[in-house]
């Protein structure tokens, strides 16, 4: 989100800080400044268009001037205290800022009583471990992917949690049967003749959905936010535990047989099960070994965006990131398809961790029909103790625009700014998006929080995205409801997991197949559109209707 320290590193908070206090004068501008909503822009991809990063960033300092004179830009820096009192006033901090604490129903004292003795007693023992293990902990009890503890240095902590692997991984099906996904080739699973499709009913003498339910997701490398983002890691992470671990797996046998009991023990496997099921982003990729997004995007891809030509020309664009480098290249990935005669464009959001509103919006500008409100962006005010609204924004239909049909891929690691795309579409009724599971469901204004001792650093959103009418959108709530959900969902089941475990990219298929039909019932539209009949008028109408509505 458009939250200004978002992309950078500790050090250069002072700098930004710095400007912060000191861009104060309304520049020549894309966006129409106001006194009391800050920046307005009626069409967020000029900023993009014109290509002046520079009189851009100052149109995003100038959107601060409401609050400016209440800005210290400064991050809390902690570093000097005990770890129970930098965890005190870091609580402290959070709840006095954190823009969703209504909305997601956080309970800050009782954060505080049940993590900070967990804080003291790590601190006696001076046991870096299980200090940064417990902050992890307690940021993970605050279901918004925003909310983050990081360190350069996790002081072992990860390995010796998760470490393990017991060479097989599970996946939960539509049907609610929980099989086994993968099995490492050599293991002790194989031996005992474990295979794909089997079903587990039990773990460690539980029923396998309460033991999943009940499986730490700590280090889950892009925090989930949303229930079915919480249960996908769940699964992920069940498989995972110190390494010499024991486990009793129950696996189904025939009809009204006595399951099977297989014992395992946790080897060092480098994160295998965890690379083996992360599926849900079209590719093998080891985001257990990730240790942030940045990492894990250099695993993924070099570049911001990637384009290729897929099998009878339809167009294919990856977006990682919305930064200001990130436009250009869309924009010619989406004008070479209208320049070839692409029969429909995927766009593969499913690893994008986020960046720049104005940039989403910017985005959806080549695929609309009609000018959209993207949102309002708040911010806290700490001279009012109030949340500020501080920029509004529109998608604006480009001239040249793509007029066929689009599909989006998205996963919980579409996250922040990445979720905006899907959320015109779904609010418009533009193209479609396709996946087994719906965005992330962090969609507010993240900002660096306190630094806490051993250079521990924290951040959470200080601000809310807000639709037309002043209510937040796309973020989780307390019921962990959220996120932009797919309009196509792709089945979870035997079929579709075999086929992605053998590697093919089954979300990227039932995109083309969508695409495909697409471009069948479009060449009969003619024949029918030239006598549009009562029933078209009358749907016109209600269009027409809905639209003033809206407005």
């Amino acid at each position: 989100m458009i939250a200004l320290l978002r992309y950078l590193d500790p050090a250069r908070t002072g700098l930004i800080a710095l400007l912060l206090l000191t861009a104060l004068t309304s520049p020549a501008c894309a966006g129409l400044y106001t006194d009391s909503c800050g920046m307005v822009w009626t069409d967020a991809s000029l900023p993009f268009e014109r290509e002046n990063e520079t009189a851009y960033n100052e149109e995003l300092m100038a959107s601060y001037a409401p609050i400016m004179a209440n800005l210290t830009g400064e991050v809390p820096d902690f570093t000097d205290m005990t770890w129970s009192d930098a965890f005190r006033e870091t609580c402290a901090y959070m709840e006095e800022r954190y823009a969703f604490t209504e909305w997601r129903g956080v309970d800050w004292d009782a954060l505080y009583a049940t993590y900070a003795p967990k804080i003291a007693d790590a601190e006696k023992s001076r046991d870096a471990a299980a200090y940064y293990r417990t902050l992890r902990e307690f940021s993970d009890a605050i279901p918004d992917g925003h909310v983050m503890v990081a360190a350069r240095d996790d002081f072992g902590a990860k390995h010796a949690d998760i470490g393990g692997g017991y060479g097989l991984a599970v996946a939960r099906l539509d049907s609610g049967a929980v099989i086994v996904t993968y099995v490492a080739e050599g293991s002790d699973v194989e031996r005992a003749g474990i295979r794909f499709g089997d079903e587990v009913v039990s773990w460690n003498g539980r029923p396998v959905g309460e033991a999943i339910n009940a499986t730490s997701i700590i280090w889950a490398p892009v925090k989930p936010s949303t229930a079915e983002g919480i249960l996908l890691h769940k699964q992920r992470f069940l498989t995972r535990a110190p390494v010499g671990t024991g486990a009793t797996i129950g696996i189904a046998g025939p009809e009204d047989s006595v399951p099977c009991t297989v014992n395992l023990t946790a080897a060092d496997d480098g994160y295998e099960t965890l690379a083996r099921t992360s599926i849900f982003l079209g590719r093998e990729v080891n985001d257990g070994a990730a240790g942030s997004s940045s990492a894990l995007k250099a695993m993924i891809a070099n570049e911001t965006v990637t384009a290729r030509t897929l099998p009878g020309g339809i167009a294919y664009v990856a977006v990682y990131e919305e930064s200001y480098d990130v436009y250009q290249p869309f924009k010619a990935a989406v004008e070479n398809a209208i320049a070839d005669g692409a029969p429909g464009i995927v766009i593969d959001l499913r690893f994008n961790r986020g960046g720049d509103d104005n940039l989403a919006a910017a985005y959806a500008g080549w695929f609309v029909d009609r000018p959209v409100f993207y949102e309002y962006g708040t911010t806290y005010d700490p001279g009012t103790g109030e949340q500020a609204v501080l920029w509004e924004s529109w998608s604006k239909p480009r001239p040249d625009r793509y007029a066929g049909p689009v599909a989006l891929l998205v996963s919980p690691y579409t996250i922040s700014s990445g979720e905006g795309l899907p959320k015109v579409f779904l609010e418009t009724g533009t193209g479609t998006i396709v996946s087994w599971y719906g965005t992330n469901g962090a969609f507010g204004m993240e900002s660096l929080g306190p630094v806490l001792p051993l250079g521990v650093m924290t951040a959470f959103p200080t601000g809310a995205s807000l639709d037309e009418y002043g209510r937040i959108q796309v973020d989780s709530n307390a019921s962990l409801a959220g996120g932009v959900a797919p309009t196509v969902r792709v089945p979870m089941d035997e079929d579709t997991l075999a086929r992605a475990m053998a590697g093919e990219d089954v979300q990227l298929a039932y995109a083309v197949d969508w695409i495909w039909t697409q471009a069948e019932e479009t060449t009969a539209v003619p024949t029918q559109a030239a006598a549009p009949g009562w029933a078209v008028v009358l749907g016109a109408l209600a269009v027409v209707a809905v639209w003033f509505g809206r407005r």
